[in-house]
């Protein structure tokens, strides 16, 4: 039979029952007809919701957890009970969520549908009890730190087995989640619930479904899934720390308020600008079309401050300066054929490309930045289809992504490889080079926060876009003539970029979360 429990929710001004369901088959004894009738009914995840995350009706909640979130269950003493709990979280989420119209934009309103819902009901005693179960969790799950200086949380994540979803790398750099979080807690600063927010971005990509094939396919089969499943994790996480009921509901509303919002980006409305579509994410596009809720309360505002703050983290990190990168030094050292390469375009373009990307015969900060962004171009890649919309197609039905894992290298020749990942760098300079303080002050008279205020006075350069995006045909440029010239060799660079890092910590200075 189908097993329902409920729970009470505490919103500003009511209670509201809020009943749960739990997809499992029981042995529970039959309920008698006439008290079954006296029970209220209980609504379910919407059957348009559950389509357009594509979580299959046929099997239950708890067996998908299992199935698809086994690095959170298994991080947990019971992984049964984990992911039952977590079944449990992400049901009550999806909820929220309530119905969705099939088409294009289902996805959006997914999490547009839950964003709003959310922000009109978070109070400051939600922030408060979320930020205690963070702390909570930080307490249980980073005391265990191995040899190699990686916490149970970091191995969490490195379990995938992914080449940029990660939190450390075997060379000692940052990964991903430890960048997130070392660039929200720059930007956060004295902010009263920076610990809140440094563990929403330093766990925002902890939950990646993967394929057969071992690929990430969250933003294509399951888009928005992967951020919502994350707020029920850290709601397990919060659970298996000792965080009471209240505890772990604030922290799964806050956290499914934040990071679908914040991290779950494609191609949408609005955050284009004028209306038209851009790759962005959810509070992004709110913010750019104006259409945050009504009358924000304190808390909301913290909310959609959190939320922006990791969506330019996420990918919008190039222009922005002070954050961690690798140093010229290590480039220089680790990294010997970039640093060449990126020194003779300034060679051939003093006045241009020289005075952007070089400081007195070294990397200034928006080589640095430039360096960090290469890196995570080849990482991201890797973890792509062999075939991607993310980059032109080629002749013939060629693989356009020679970088992926799923690359057959039998499928071109070694020049047709070649040639394809330099059209790939060339195209690829754009991404995450937006200017963050043009579009924060572009929604300044709608929305303010100290937090984006502070990013606004990180920029690095004024026109970001067009220097990235030269740097990288520049760059793949010089890259195609020292290949053809037998100087260098495509593999030996392509190591060399994932070597020097898009981030270099000394592991014993890494504060977690």
């Amino acid at each position: 039979m189908l097993s329902v429990s409920f729970r009470f929710i505490q919103y500003p001004n009511e209670y509201t029952m809020l009943p749960i369901v739990i997809q499992e088959i029981t042995q529970a004894a039959p309920v008698s007809r006439s008290k079954a009738s006296s029970l209220i009914t209980a609504p379910t995840v919407s059957p348009s919701v559950l389509n357009t995350l594509n979580i299959p009706a046929s099997i239950s909640m708890r067996h998908f957890c299992e199935a698809k979130f086994s690095n959170i269950c298994n991080t947990c003493r019971d992984s049964g009970q984990a992911a039952q709990t977590m079944a449990n979280h992400l049901a009550t989420l999806l909820i929220h969520a309530g119905e969705v119209t099939a088409g294009n934009n289902a996805k959006f309103e997914v999490v547009g549908n839950l964003t709003n819902h959310l922000l009109g009901n978070l109070t400051r005693d939600d922030l408060t009890k979320a930020q205690s179960a963070a702390n909570q969790i930080k307490a249980r799950f980073h005391s265990d730190i191995d040899s190699q200086g990686s916490t149970q949380l970091d191995r969490t994540l490195n379990m995938l087995d992914l080449p940029y979803h990660k939190a450390t790398h075997e060379s000692g750099r940052m990964g991903h989640a430890r960048e997130m979080h070392s660039d929200v807690r720059h930007f956060f600063g004295n902010n009263p619930y920076q610990d809140l927010a440094n563990t929403l971005a330093y766990c925002h990509d902890h939950v990646q479904i993967k394929d057969d094939h071992g690929m990430g396919v969250g933003n294509s089969l399951h888009w928005g899934l992967n951020e919502i499943a994350t707020a029920a994790a850290l709601a397990t996480l919060a659970s298996e720390s000792g965080v009471d009921a209240a505890g772990q509901e604030a922290l799964l509303k806050v956290a499914g308020a934040v990071i679908p919002a914040g991290t779950a980006f494609n191609f949408m409305p609005n955050v284009g600008g004028d209306g038209k579509p851009g790759l962005g994410t959810i509070i992004e596009g709110m913010l750019r079309g104006k259409t945050l809720p009504a009358n924000l309360s304190e808390s909301g505002r913290e909310i959609i401050a959190m939320a922006y703050t990791l969506a330019i983290c996420d990918t919008q990190r190039n222009n922005l300066a002070g954050l961690a990168r690798p140093t010229d030094d290590v480039i220089f050292k680790n990294a010997s054929a970039v640093h060449r390469l990126l020194s003779n375009c300034a060679e051939k373009e003093p006045e241009s490309f020289g005075t952007t990307f070089f400081d007195n015969g070294k990397l200034s900060e928006a080589g640095l930045a430039l360096c960090s962004k290469l890196t995570s171009t080849v990482e991201v890649f890797e973890e792509f289809p062999h075939h991607t919309f993310s980059t032109p197609n080629l002749e013939n039905g060629k693989p356009n992504n020679p970088l992926s894992r799923t690359f057959d290298p039998g499928s071109m020749t070694t020049e047709e490889r070649d040639n394809a990942i330099l059209q790939l760098i060339r195209n690829n300079g754009s991404f995450g080079s937006a200017n963050v303080a043009r579009d924060i002050e572009s929604f300044s008279g709608e929305f303010s926060h100290p937090v984006l205020d502070h990013i606004k006075q990180k920029t690095i350069l004024e026109n970001p876009k067009t220097a990235f995006t030269d740097a990288y045909i520049k760059f793949a440029d010089e890259l195609k003539f020292q290949c053809e010239a037998g100087k260098m060799r495509m593999d030996e660079v392509l190591d060399q970029i994932k070597a020097m890092g898009g981030s270099v910590q000394r592991r014993n200075q890494f504060r977690p979360m």
